[in-house]
């Protein structure tokens, strides 16, 4: 039986997939706790009004509601892990991620041969100690994600062209006034 090879697009197939099952949880999720609150149960997210007094909606059919949306929440939550951890598993059988994080504890041979290394190239074992040593977080150093994140300028566009739009259409909306 031969086996079947997934090509790249599939996997991105598949990470598209993953991502249209999160917005499915995290809606599942809003559900949620939208039933634990005095707003209507609708599933239109543009109800943003809270009702005053007049709930119609029994507290039985509250808890119903929050069970029904805790269970799909719950549910794609365990489809999103099966999806993700299939893709670590594809990434790691490719060679291209490791299954374990490399420690400077447990690398002692790379230590040891490191040091022989410097032995053979006439310089002292503690300078090629203290090389290998100085690797941290995985080789990554101090990097930061969070902070290469930080500096993505995507939003900061995006907000701006719409602030722009809005500027617009206020100025094109007084020119209407002013003028008629």
């Amino acid at each position: 039986m031969a086996s079947h090879t997934i090509s790249p697009a599939d996997r991105i197939r598949d990470l598209s997939t993953v991502e249209a099952e999160v917005t499915e949880m995290l809606q599942s999720a809003g559900q949620a706790i939208n039933s634990l609150t005095h707003r209507s149960l609708s599933t239109d997210n543009s109800d943003t009004r809270m009702e005053t007094g007049s709930d119609t909606v029994t507290l039985e059919e509250r808890r119903a509601a929050f069970a029904e949306n805790t269970q799909g929440f719950y549910t794609h939550l365990q489809a999103v892990v099966a999806r993700l951890r299939r893709q670590a598993y594809a990434l790691e059988e490719a060679g291209i991620i490791a299954l374990e994080a490399p420690t400077l504890a447990g690398s002692s041979q790379q230590k040891q041969s490191m040091s022989g290394q410097g032995v053979q190239r006439g310089q002292g074992t503690a300078a090629s100690v203290q090389e290998t040593e100085r690797i941290t977080n995985g080789g990554l150093g101090n990097l930061d994600v969070g902070w290469l994140n930080s500096r993505g300028n995507k939003v900061a566009t995006e907000k701006e062209s719409e602030l722009i739009e809005e500027a617009k259409q206020l100025l094109e909306e007084s020119l209407r006034e002013g003028g008629g």
